[in-house]
């Protein structure tokens, strides 16, 4: 049911206002006393068309809310789903074939049918059974933060559906904030650690050259593991460029990487849609194997393959490369994402200290 509004020019050089809405079928329209100037002549003229728009809208809300309440006789029909937990299994299934953050949806239905295994009524919910499932994710389901914070925000995204749908009488959905997300300590390798990686062997040697691959292009396993050589691109000036799709956002990239990253990858396959890391596989097995060579580098951290693209955008940012750049090269949408790696290295800081001088 949308109520909206349209226009009629009259002879005497004025548009009057109509509402026009659809219900179960059934449209009405309906003449209302406002009406634009066409064509204003003068400030009172347009003065009066702004006033006019402002009284439009006002009239649509207050029209659609009564219809809404049922005030004028009219019963909106009511969804299908009888019940939350069908409803957002609805919102879900409508994102399988889009992939609009599906993955994320799919996750927050199940802790939701953990937590309401009898189902959930509209008339159950209210703003303490969603504060009550804020904890069960942070404190029961003992998720990470920024886990917790993503299934929330699409379970109170189902909510706002919910109300616009008219299946529950209050949106209550902005009265909870989401769960705080907790930005976890950014691992990475400086640049003399990447060189110690380079120069000790690993019991997986796939894994060693995806890894340093990853620390020299800022690419995410994800990507790396579906790099085809057909990927790969020379401009005419010698520049070579990978041109994929992240995974995680679906951005189309145009990635450049240094001349040393693609002449790490040795002599390209002649077959194009061959993959670059055939045999790469990261799993658990994987993770124990990547730690081993870490470790037996003398380089006490505990590392993942993720570790390699924290450490190619802190590398950049010392480096003094500008943050708007290196937001491209890593495919984040939002500026706030990189700042994340933003955290000065120690030597950075004294350099920094060593700034101010107040001797002679």
């Amino acid at each position: 049911m949308t109520v909206r509004a349209y226009y009629r020019e009259t002879k005497d050089g004025r548009k009057v206002v109509y509402v026009d809405y659809s219900i179960d079928g059934n449209r009405k329209r309906e003449r209302t006393v406002m009406f634009y100037y066409s064509q204003p002549k003068n400030s009172s003229e347009r003065e009066h068309n702004k006033e006019t728009k402002k009284l439009e809208e006002n009239y649509v809300s207050k029209l659609t809310l009564k219809i809404q309440s049922g005030e004028l006789g009219i019963q909106v029909s009511k969804h299908k789903n009888k019940n939350f937990i069908e409803f957002f299994s609805y919102l879900t299934q409508k994102r399988e074939n889009t992939d609009k953050n599906y993955s994320t949806w799919r996750s927050a239905l199940k802790h939701l049918k953990e937590f309401c295994p009898d189902g959930l009524s509209f008339k159950q919910m209210d703003k303490h059974w969603l504060e009550d499932f804020k904890h069960f994710l942070s404190v029961t389901q003992g998720l990470k933060s920024s886990s917790a914070n993503n299934y929330f925000n699409v379970v109170k995204h189902g909510i706002h559906d919910a109300f616009r749908e008219r299946l529950i009488p209050i949106d209550f959905a902005t009265l909870v904030s989401a769960p705080t997300v907790e930005h976890a300590i950014r691992v990475f390798l400086t640049h003399e650690e990447i060189q110690k990686l380079k120069e000790t062997e690993c019991k997986n040697p796939i894994l060693k050259k995806a890894f340093l691959f990853s620390c020299m292009t800022g690419m995410a396993y994800a990507d790396i593991k579906k790099l085809e050589w057909k990927d790969f691109r020379k401009d005419d000036e010698g520049n070579f460029f990978i041109d994929f799709h992240r995974k995680k956002t679906k951005g189309l990239q145009n990635h450049p990487i240094s001349k040393e990253a693609r002449e790490f990858l040795g002599v390209a396959s002649k077959l194009p849609n061959e993959k670059v890391f055939r045999e790469l596989n990261y799993n658990s097995w994987m993770n124990m194997q990547l730690r081993e060579w870490v470790y037996s580098a003398g380089i006490q951290k505990t590392i993942t393959f993720h570790c390699a693209r924290h450490s190619y955008a802190t590398l950049l940012l010392h480096k003094k490369a500008d943050i708007t750049v290196v937001k491209e090269l890593l495919g984040h949408n939002d500026l706030k994402t990189t700042m994340i790696y933003a955290k000065v290295m120690d030597i950075d800081k004294r350099n920094a200290a060593d700034l101010i001088h107040f001797g002679n």
